[in-house]
């Protein structure tokens, strides 16, 4: 684990880029300075509120409002070590089964494996080398030691961690907004917010990153590589009707004497000193500083000397750090060979690219560097290379056909996408929420959220457990303490600096326990898949190129929204704006039901015990029913039907008419609607255009699960509305 800033980003950003693409996949998480406006907090949200609803009330105005202080990203590659080392098991803590690892057969030759790997694009060469060498080392140190015998079973995966800390440039206009109560959080939890205001790394869009680099390879194309950094060279002096014209005695002797110093020392044997280098570079010419005067006069000078002697190069001479002992009114001139001035065009060239990378592009090139991997566009040594040298403006080459694309791995993770798209795609969000998912999926074409996958697609101890990621990292992976048997054996970080932080909010760390928890919950899905025969490994399943099995078991582009009875779906792409994210799992607009004209007295309590009357002799499939009561105020309400998978529309008729009767059998006659039918009645009341859209929607709704009351019992809610003297009659009616 590394933090990165600008001291030390010109290395990371290296070190990143050649381990990305090897990559299994990749996890994300940022700290910001806010992320909610003031008082939005005091709002109870409102569960049945529409996605693009809470987007336009709430979800818009922080990403554009707030910063993000930390980016932390954590790459994940599978371990060459595992499959020898685990003795032909899972290597988890339960063992067992015969471990079905990328290569091939049973052979457990690490070269062999190894090659494979390189053969499919997992490693480069030099991966593949270092590769070898770790896994020949790793057998040594075993062989040397009989009492190793026992010893833990490596990890089936190993990490590499970067802390990306940013701060704006200030170039584009954009201002730090801190959120006061976010900012005692993030100081409770050992933000350095010297670190991220002193050493922060800039971002641009990549509109703007585009037109920068755009710019730099005109600039330093063939022929024109010596105008720059103030230097003057042949061709590129003052038209002659613009040239300055002396007109004082002093100022024509002063001009006069420099020339006459400047003949002397070009025709001067030994042509003076030779020119200081820069660090690490060889000598370049000759040099010498011409004495100190005012603005008119150096122009007068840069004129004269490029009329004179245009082979010579010109320029300020305090322009090079590695000058001392001269001031910014002085002009440089410098005396080059053919082979020296290339050289030295060679260097400014890089030397400008990575002031671009740093002062400028910074961690935008982490940014596309992501999404790039996430499409699934190619990366090569070479193109990598090219780029950290800056002979190449492309980080990688176009996506090939069925090319292996790398997941982006999130924890309740819309947000942290948001603000990533107003500060890497554009400063302010487009008004429509479904402009931004499309915005986002074009960045980002596979993302995972591990809160969807544990609320809708894990097994039930999961799922009715804490999800927060803390929670969920402590239950499913095991870190040298924890007994069970399904927990993962975390993987080593590779890049650790110092001993691990293991800070909880810190961006980098809770990057980590994102990927970790990815890797947990995907081994227990698999694992009752497996024994039925599916025989898929994470990283098979991965690497799925029509991501069917990725959609139906891991809920791939599916994105977790606070207190909704809606999760994102970034591939929505029909239906009217912003109306068409599915409900929970196990839910349907047909079996979910808007309730009217109920009696004060009426309580949770009360509505539950009347879905539950004469449980006893339904079938299995009604048993097996959950609900949520959702309050509108004290007349109304909504109950969401929970069902079980695998449940056909013949029967979700059947569960329909099973609820209504259960309402009506246990509160009278009140006034119960379908969500369908509930939407097109409160839409009739709005202009056409909202109604025409509005319709359309809910008939598209699929299907997600959402935090459960119970079947029998539960404490009433109200989701928003209502007066503080109503609020206050409801609680009354809760026990």
């Amino acid at each position: 684990m590394v933090d990165v800033t600008k001291a030390n980003f010109l290395d990371q950003l290296g070190d990143f880029l050649r381990h990305l693409p090897t990559a299994s996949y990749v996890a994300l998480d940022e700290e910001m300075t806010g992320i909610s406006l003031l008082g939005s907090r005091n709002r109870r949200p409102n569960k049945v509120e529409l996605p693009g609803e809470r987007y336009q009330r709430e979800l818009k105005a922080p990403p554009e409002r707030y910063s993000i202080l930390q980016v932390g990203v954590a790459l994940f590659h599978k371990n060459p070590a595992y499959k020898t080392k685990g003795g032909g098991g899972r290597g988890r803590a339960h063992g067992g089964g015969s471990h079905r690892g990328l290569g091939a057969g049973g052979n457990n030759d690490p070269v062999d494996e190894h090659a494979y790997m390189h053969r499919e694009g997992m490693l480069n060469q030099d991966e593949l080398e270092d590769a070898t060498e770790r896994e020949e080392d790793d057998e040594m140190s075993v062989d040397g030691d009989d009492d190793n015998a026992d010893a833990e079973e490596p990890s089936e995966y190993t990490s590499r961690i970067y802390n990306f800390y940013l701060f704006p440039n200030g170039k584009d206009g954009r201002e730090v907004t801190l959120n006061p109560s976010t900012v005692q959080f993030l100081l409770d939890n050992n933000m350095d917010f010297n670190k991220a205001f002193g050493e922060g790394l800039p971002f641009a869009t990549v509109e703007q990153a585009e037109y920068l680099k755009k710019r730099h390879f005109e600039k330093y194309s063939e022929g024109k590589a010596g105008e720059k950094n103030g230097e003057k060279t042949k061709g590129n002096g003052t038209p002659r009707k613009n040239r300055v014209k002396l007109t004082r005695v002093e100022d024509i002797a002063f001009v006069a004497r420099t020339m006459a110093g400047l003949r002397e020392w070009i025709d001067s044997s030994d042509n003076a000193a030779p020119n200081p280098p820069a660090e690490g570079a060889e000598h370049e010419g000759t040099s010498l500083v011409l004495p100190p005067c005012n603005a008119f006069l150096r122009r007068c000078l840069y004129e004269t000397i490029e009329d004179g002697y245009p082979g010579l190069i010109l320029e300020r001479a305090d322009a090079d750090p590695n000058h001392a002992g001269v001031a910014r009114n002085q002009i440089r001139v410098i005396r080059l060979s053919p082979a020296e001035k290339k050289r030295r065009d060679e260097r400014k060239r890089r030397e400008a690219w990575d002031r671009l990378l740093l002062k400028e592009i910074g961690f935008t090139a982490v940014f596309q560097a992501i999404s790039d991997a996430c499409s699934g566009k190619a990366f090569s040594a070479e193109q990598t290379t090219a780029f950290l040298d800056g002979t190449s403006p492309e980080l990688a080459a176009a996506a090939p056909e069925n090319a292996r694309r790398i997941p982006l791995i999130i924890h309740n993770g819309l947000m942290d996408l948001m603000f990533l798209m107003t500060h890497c795609h554009g400063a302010e969000l487009p008004e429509s929420f479904e402009d931004t998912k499309k915005i986002v999926r074009g960045y980002f074409p596979m993302v995972v959220d591990t809160k969807v996958l544990a609320t809708e697609y894990s097994d039930a101890s999961i799922r009715g457990g804490n999800t927060a990621l803390g929670e969920l990292f402590g239950t499913t992976c095991n870190t040298g303490n924890s007994d069970d048997v399904l927990a993962l054996k975390v993987p080593p970080i590779v890049n650790q600096e110092g001993s691990s932080r293991e800070q909880a909010h810190e961006a980098s760390w809770d990057a980590y326990m994102t990927g970790c928890v990815f890797h947990a919950l995907c081994d227990r899905i698999l694992e009752p898949k497996n024994r039925l025969s599916a025989n898929l490994t994470l990283d098979e399943l991965l690497s799925d190129s029509s991501d069917t099995l990725l959609r139906e078991w891991m809920g791939i582009n599916k994105l977790y929204v606070h207190v909704s009875l809606y999760t994102i779906d970034l591939e929505s792409s029909s239906g009217p704006a912003g109306l068409h994210d599915p409900l929970s799992k196990g839910l349907s607009v047909d079996t979910t039901f808007h309730v009217n004209g109920i009696t004060t007295s009426v309580s949770t309590r009360d509505i539950l015990q009347a879905l539950a009357a004469g449980n006893e002799g339904e079938d299995e499939l009604m048993q097996s029913l959950k609900y949520e009561i959702i309050w509108v105020d004290d007349e109304s309400f909504f109950v969401g039907t929970r069902m079980e998978d695998g449940v056909g529309s013949e029967d979700t008729g059947l569960i329909a008419s099973h609820v209504r009767n259960k309402l009506h059998g246990g509160l009278g006659n009140v006034e119960i609607s379908s969500l369908g039918e509930y939407f097109k009645k409160k839409h009739t009341l709005r202009n056409a255009s909202d109604s025409a859209s509005i319709v359309g929607s809910l008939v598209s709704v699929a299907s997600k699960p959402f935090q459960v009351i119970g079947s029998v019992i539960g404490i009433g809610k109200r989701a928003g509305g209502g007066s503080g003297k109503a609020g206050a009659n409801k609680r009354r009616r809760m026990g």
